[in-house]
This record gives structure tokens, sequence and C-alpha cells, in this order.
């Protein structure tokens, strides 16, 4: 399998790495960046790395071709590729907003899946929400999966629910990280040493988390079993639904997907692949 890559940057980065260490069946890998210093340190890493110098080089060679350009840059590109000369690879879009009605219009391609990944994936731990055109065969899809799977788990969604995608998954990681900056924060105040407060912190979440996928009993149940009359615990909870902590995650996450949403309405590809 020949893959390329345009746009390594954050998520393109994390794809090299993953693919690089995770396909074993991996022929190829063209990477192309207007930042030379990014693909150093790849190139270095494997053989297989290729630098490419076009975006029709990386179109003319691959299989399939990972776009992970920022949503500004994709009406140039777009250009590139459509006034190229290519077989048409699978392309695989992490661009916000751009739908896939968009993208093959602007660049004449017809077999695109689009995907939201999230910053787990750098450790393969990621959730990956995705979706592909129905010019894709069921092999090619499959192979689709099979990339996005050296990231971590997938799941296949309708397109107008990458807008919750992003919210719950592609920014999830973010509202995590505050979460958890918050309960070793406490710790802290309680006396606890940083070390000691992170470690208890990430081990219970952890542990909760697996409990959740490997039952798959409804959250409010377990809450309960550790949920005594009179107790601590309780006491908590009571505190937790005084100072609205439901109704603030809610809106947080809905905020959040109404954010995703304007963006996909405010970008908008013109017919000649200009972006505005």
């Amino acid at each position: 399998m020949k893959i390329g890559i345009i746009g390594v940057g954050n998520i393109g980065g994390i794809f090299a790495n993953r693919l690089l260490h995770e396909l074993h069946d991996l022929e190829q890998l063209y990477l192309l960046d207007r930042n030379l210093d990014r693909l150093s340190g790849l190139s270095a890493e494997s053989e297989k790395v290729v630098i490419a110098k076009s975006p029709d080089e990386v179109l003319s060679n691959c299989t399939h071709v990972i776009i992970s350009v920022k949503p500004q840059d994709c009406g140039e590109l777009f250009l590139e590729i459509i006034n190229g000369k290519n077989d048409g690879p699978v392309v695989i879009s992490t661009i916000t907003g751009i739908e896939i009605k968009v993208i093959s219009k602007s660049t004449g391609l017809e077999k695109i899946a689009r995907i939201m990944p999230n910053v787990p994936s750098a450790i393969g731990r990621g959730m990956t929400g995705f979706v592909c055109s129905t010019s894709l065969t069921g092999r090619e899809k499959r192979e689709v999966e099979r990339i996005l799977l050296t990231m971590g788990d997938i799941v296949e969604v309708r397109e107008k629910d990458l807008a919750a995608v992003t919210a719950l998954s592609g920014s999830g990681p973010a509202f995590v990280f505050v979460i958890v900056e918050s309960l070793i924060d406490v710790g802290l105040k309680m006396g606890l040493s940083y070390d000691v407060a992170r470690e208890l912190i990430l081990g219970t979440l952890g542990g909760s988390v697996e409990l959740l996928k490997v039952k798959g009993n409804h959250p409010g149940e377990f809450r309960h079993l550790v949920t005594s009359p009179g107790g601590t615990t309780i006491e908590g909870i009571y505190s937790l639904e005084r100072e609205g902590l439901r109704g603030t995650i809610m809106k947080a996450l809905f905020d959040t997907y109404l954010r995703a949403r304007e963006i996909n309405s405010e970008l908008e590809v013109t017919e000649d692949g200009s972006a505005k």
C-alpha cells in the first residue's frame, strides 16, 4: 500500500508516525508540507518515506491520500489537484467543514472519506468518526478502515453528524484534560503531592471508563453502587447537582457542536476551487 499525506501538521504528523509503525504492508509514505523541518525527522526514521514536491506527485503515486490542511488553505490545494494528472486515489480528508460533495466538485476526485480523529490517536488510543462517499467499493472502504485503525477505535457516522463527532470526540479530550486538571488541583488543596494526586485521578478515571466498556451498564447504575445513604459520595454529588455540573458540561459540548456547524456554514469553496 502506498499512502500520501498532504499537510504534515499535528494530525498529519500523527498519521505519519502511526502508519510507519503499525501498517505492516506500507510500501511507501509520500509526505508533502511547506515546512520541510517537519519532514526531516520522519524521513530519517524510515526508508519508506518519500518527500514529495507537489500534490500531483503524491496523488499520482499513491493509492490513498490523506489531506490534512487547514480549511483556509484547501482552495489553492484543490486547484492544484484538479489541474493535475492522476488516476484518482482514495482521498481521506481531515478538513473541518468541507463536505464530500464540495471536495469532489473542487478536485475532480470521486472516492472520498471524511474523518474526525482526535489527539489520543498519537498513542493508538484515538477515536475517529468517519464517513465514505458511495463511490467507494467495499474493498476500498475496508482499506480506509484499516488505515484509520492504526490510530485507535473507529465509528462510522452520517456526514451530517460530523459536527457532533467534533464536539464529543474531536474536542472531547480538551474537556477531559480540564476536568483532570481540576481534580488534581483539589488533591493538592487537600494536601496530596502532585504525583500522588495525578496517579489517583488517572487510575480512577481509567478504571471507571474500562468498567463501563467491559460491563456495558448505564453509568447511573455504577454511580448508585458507590453512593451510600448519608455517606460521603452523596454529599459530593449533591454539591455537583446544586452547582449545575451536568448542565454546564452539556452546554459546553453543545456550544462546541453549534460552533462546528457555524464553521461548516461559513466555509465555502467556489466552483473554481478557491475558498472564501
